[in-house]
């Protein structure tokens, strides 16, 4: 079998997300956004809904990873986890 050189890689995929950010400004802090999980403009305000979810409510550990898009999360389920 030989590979299909008409199909689309993850990578190129990403390209295409990072330069239509980019182009249309609607990457935020950290700029460039290629190579990278990109922050976008409205990731905080995005964030804050998962507080409307049932499953948030009820869960007991939350893990979040470091990138910045998800800061708002972090920050909210810190707000809300009570320490014991």
């Amino acid at each position: 079998l030989e590979p299909n050189r008409n199909c689309v890689s993850k990578q190129d995929i990403r390209e295409q997300i990072w330069d239509y950010m980019e182009s249309r400004n609607l990457a935020d802090f950290p700029r460039p956004v290629h190579h990278r999980i990109p922050n976008f403009k409205g990731s905080y305000l995005a964030c804050q809904n998962i507080r409307d979810l049932e499953v948030f409510a009820r869960t007991r550990e939350v893990k979040v990873d470091p990138d910045k898009p998800l800061e708002g999360v972090r920050l909210l389920a810190l707000q809300v986890t009570p320490f014991s």
